[in-house]
């Protein structure tokens, strides 16, 4: 399954069930709070392992979603696991917090939102009346700017606009059919990557999109906008982009690696991670410049990382949660 785009990737977990069991390190010493990178645990999934696609870390605490409706949380920096209610079934493929205000989106529609931290969620679901035809369309990535402001990204060239917290949403025009893997807001600013190399980008909060020149043909899975002019793309088969000038150009990074790349996380201008198959874990010092490999504690594929201060998660296939923490 190496090399498959985020879509296909979740496909074909997305109808495993998850059965929630006590979590494992890679040694009897392993703990969150150890020096580099440890494996803190293994989410089994009934009688194999789960997909665990996304996260989001907050410094308090820590949010997992993935394949069969796989909502977990952690209150104590990845020691512990809670399992929340199961809203869906499908697979969940990306989480977003603001203060107590929490989205999720996955597969076949599904939308979930909360307002008190995560202790309950409203279901939603998104159908599209295209072509005069019902039809649920996966979701692959969403943002908020505020407590009202929000964008999602799906299949079929989907982008969606909610004003009201994600209550309602409304499409907007993109042009393309491609599938949207991931999307970077900053203000009135944001771009939307996908499969064939496709950046989107609007100056107008997505009234209007238009695309960017990648220089690559390869799916972009994953971007991160460090500030206003300095962001990232990361995509399939080693691609990495870089760009100073709001992705006005985009230039190619050399990673040395051919693994396809996902998640990335920054804490500021100069010190960012990434990772990707093969248990993949870059690090940067400059600014993007340049990557340095650092020792991975697993061997499977890692689809997400974030990162606040000296500490950070990654999280991938077999349900493996990797912890890092750094002495300062």
């Amino acid at each position: 399954m190496i090399g498959l785009s985020r879509s296909a990737r979740r496909r074909c977990v997305s109808s495993m069930v998850l059965l929630l069991v006590p979590a494992f390190g890679t040694g009897s010493n392993t703990r969150a709070s150890d020096q580099g990178w440890a494996q803190l645990h293994a989410i089994n999934h009934g009688s194999g392992k789960a997909t665990l696609n996304a996260l989001y870390y907050d410094g308090k605490r820590l949010w997992i979603v993935g394949a069969g409706g796989l909502v977990l949380r952690s209150d104590d920096n990845g020691r512990t696991f809670q399992e929340i209610q199961r809203l869906t079934d499908a697979g969940l493929n990306d989480v977003f917090a603001l203060d107590k205000r929490m989205w999720i989106v996955g597969d076949a529609g599904n939308i979930m939102f909360s307002t008190d931290g995560g202790i309950s969620f409203i279901k939603n679901m998104f159908i599209s009346h295209r072509n005069a035809q019902s039809v649920p369309i996966d979701l692959y990535s969403v943002q908020f700017t505020s407590d009202k402001d929000g964008f999602i990204v799906g299949d079929q060239g989907l982008i969606l606009a909610s004003g009201d917290g994600g209550i309602s949403w409304r499409e907007q025009p993109s042009n393309t059919t491609a599938q949207l893997f991931a999307l970077a807001i900053r203000g009135k600013r944001g771009w939307v990557v996908g499969t064939g190399g496709l950046i989107l980008h609007t100056d107008d909060k997505g009234k209007n999109w238009y695309p960017q020149r990648s220089g690559t043909t390869e799916d972009l899975n994953r971007i991160t906008m460090v500030t206003d002019d300095t962001g990232f793309i990361s995509g399939n088969k080693g691609t990495l982009l870089r760009t100073e000038n709001g992705g006005a150009t985009w230039q190619t990074v050399t990673v040395r690696k051919p693994q396809s790349l996902f998640g990335m996380s920054f804490i500021d201008k100069e010190t960012g991670w990434l990772v990707g198959n093969g248990g993949l874990i870059l690090r940067t010092f400059d600014g993007g410049r340049g990557w340095i490999e650092q020792v991975s504690p697993t061997p499977n594929d890692l689809f997400a990382v974030s990162f606040i201060k000296n500490r950070g998660f990654a999280i991938g296939r077999d349900g493996v949660i990797l912890g890092y923490f750094e002495k300062r």
